[in-house]
């Protein structure tokens, strides 16, 4: 196993030297608390414009997510997660955007080469719920289709902002710290688990989702550490998240760009953990094989 991951070894080199516990509460601490701050400036100011102000339910849509310029608004405050990490990294541990990627040639290869393997998986997985009875198609093809420009860099906008700070600077800095796989791994994804849990919903549907996020990160933690860079585990993130809000999305958040609709009529979605955790053993597979080729 420890030879399979030599290549996260390799990567967490530029880390070596500064790496620390405590810089690394202290990074954590600044994205959290410091992506609160601006998001709620900024939010506060958009909520008090005037076209806000005449147009009170803009702000439903919003948290919703139930429209498309919605959804890219979302989207689009990943952006600043990213800016705080680079902005930290940079003063704490003195590296750059291709110390926390990877090589940028080979992960830009691997990021097409398993994206090309994942794309009919999901489109196998994906499309036959999304013709079924009780989806909604809710835009024509073709103004489905106009959205996409705008949509999908955003999409890759939210997606690298969540690799960059848990498999880029957590995997990496603690494959610095740690010599035991079993950390630099599972910390990063039940930490990535963490961030998904949603205080709205029933204790067991929170914590249900909280698992399943977590078992999302493994996949990604394991994938990024086998090829030393984040371009597998962009390219499961990214084909993953186009299937759930841009190609058939529930009707809970983030549905606003999707071409399909699925009411969840407010049921839990428990039933459906081991139809995901086969999902995603699968989409481990399918990665695991593009990467061999």
């Amino acid at each position: 196993m420890r030879d399979a991951y030599t290549p996260m070894i390799a990567r967490a080199a530029p880390l070596k030297t500064s790496a620390s516990w405590v810089s690394m509460v202290i990074v954590i601490a600044v994205l959290w608390y410091g992506f609160q701050f601006i998001f709620v400036a900024l939010f506060s100011t958009w909520t008090q414009s005037p076209h806000i102000v005449s147009n009170p339910a803009l702000i439903d849509d919003f948290i919703d997510g139930s429209t498309a310029a919605a959804v890219r608004w979302n989207l689009a405050a990943f952006a600043i997660y990213t800016a705080i990490l680079m902005f930290m990294v940079r003063r704490l541990h003195r590296i750059g955007l291709r110390d926390l990627i990877g090589a940028i040639r080979p992960a830009w290869r691997q990021f097409w080469h398993v994206s090309l393997y994942l794309s009919p998986l999901f489109a196998f997985l994906v499309l036959p719920s999304a013709f079924a009875p009780d989806a909604v198609q809710q835009f024509s093809v073709i103004t489905w289709l106009t959205l996409l420009p705008a949509i999908l860099p955003l999409l890759l906008v939210q997606i690298s902002a969540e690799e960059l700070v848990f498999r880029g600077y957590l995997q990496g800095h603690l494959a610095a710290l740690c010599k035991h796989p079993i950390i630099w791994i599972g910390a990063p994804s039940f930490l990535f688990g963490l961030v998904h849990f949603d205080p709205t919903a029933p204790a067991y549907s929170a914590w249900a989702h909280v698992a399943w996020a977590t078992c999302l990160g493994l996949v990604c933690a394991d994938l990024t550490a086998r090829s030393g860079t984040l371009g597998p585990a962009l390219a499961v993130h990214f084909v993953n998240n186009i299937g759930a809000l841009v190609i058939l999305a529930a009707d809970d958040w983030l549905y606003g760009a999707a071409l399909f609709v699925w009411p969840t009529y407010g049921l839990a979605w428990e039933p459906f953990i081991p139809y995901e955790a086969l999902m995603l053993f699968t989409v481990w597979l399918t990665a695991r094989l593009a990467l061999s080729r």
